[in-house]
């Protein structure tokens, strides 16, 4: 009798279980859209540009995907990333500054052997969540030197967009944050390369117009002494 009373037990301990187990809900698994990005007419022209750096926010390390909560914490969510999250964002990355480049001179992360960059970029991201009551949010910066590691320029931005809630559209607003991103950055790459175009234009210039600007001073006539007829006499 009493070893019917601990069957029954273990089993109504069983199925509670399962039950408890069937209403937490599957598991999903989500990746970060790239978007329809145009590829480069050439894979050997456009601007070379080398993201040597990319580094996200330590919350970002893990494979478990946090929600924001209405007071500003994160909270643990049953769901994942399908992969690395610098993965997939390097990946985002490079297809959307190849084709908004228009370049297929574009590396994010391990320079190759024989590449040499015109441009090179540090991106540090801080902050790449939502939450179903809480907008995408994303906090990044970044510095754009030269090849030879002179700084150009830096920024900061704060971007943020509303979505429909749920965990997909989540995911698919910090895919489109992302995207806006890479737009920001190669604006600032397309800015810096024309002004780097206009100065050396000047610098090559400059020389003939020093030049031209000689040739077209207007010259002073020689001193030439005048002689008259009187003659100056001394006693």
């Amino acid at each position: 009798m009493k070893r019917m009373c601990l069957a029954r037990l273990a089993l109504v301990g069983l199925l509670a279980g399962l039950g408890g187990c069937a209403s937490l809900g599957p598991s999903h698994y989500y990746q970060l859209d790239g978007g329809n990005a145009r590829a480069p007419a050439s894979s050997e022209r456009g601007l070379a540009v080398w993201v040597e750096s990319l580094q996200l926010a330590d919350y970002l390390q893990r494979d478990v995907l946090l929600e924001r909560q209405p007071d500003g914490s994160l909270k643990t969510t049953r769901d994942h990333w399908a992969g690395p999250l610098d993965a997939n964002v390097r990946q985002l990355l490079q297809r959307q500054l190849a084709g908004r480049l228009n370049s297929g001179r574009v590396i994010v992360g391990e320079q190759p052997a024989g590449f040499d960059p015109q441009y090179r970029v540090e991106l540090v991201v801080t902050r790449l969540d939502a939450g179903d009551q809480a907008p995408a949010t994303l906090d990044a910066s970044w510095q754009l030197r030269d090849g030879q590691g002179r700084l150009l320029d830096t920024e900061v931005i704060y971007l943020q967009t509303r979505h429909a809630g749920d965990r997909a559209a989540q995911v698919r607003a910090q895919g489109e944050l992302l995207q806006q991103l890479s737009a920001r950055l190669a604006t600032d790459l397309t800015k810096v390369a024309q002004r780097g175009r206009r100065e050396t234009e000047m610098a090559r210039k400059e020389p003939k117009k020093l030049v031209e600007e000689a040739q077209a001073r207007p010259t002073l006539p020689a001193v030439v002494p005048i002689r008259t007829g009187a003659e100056v006499y001394r006693f």
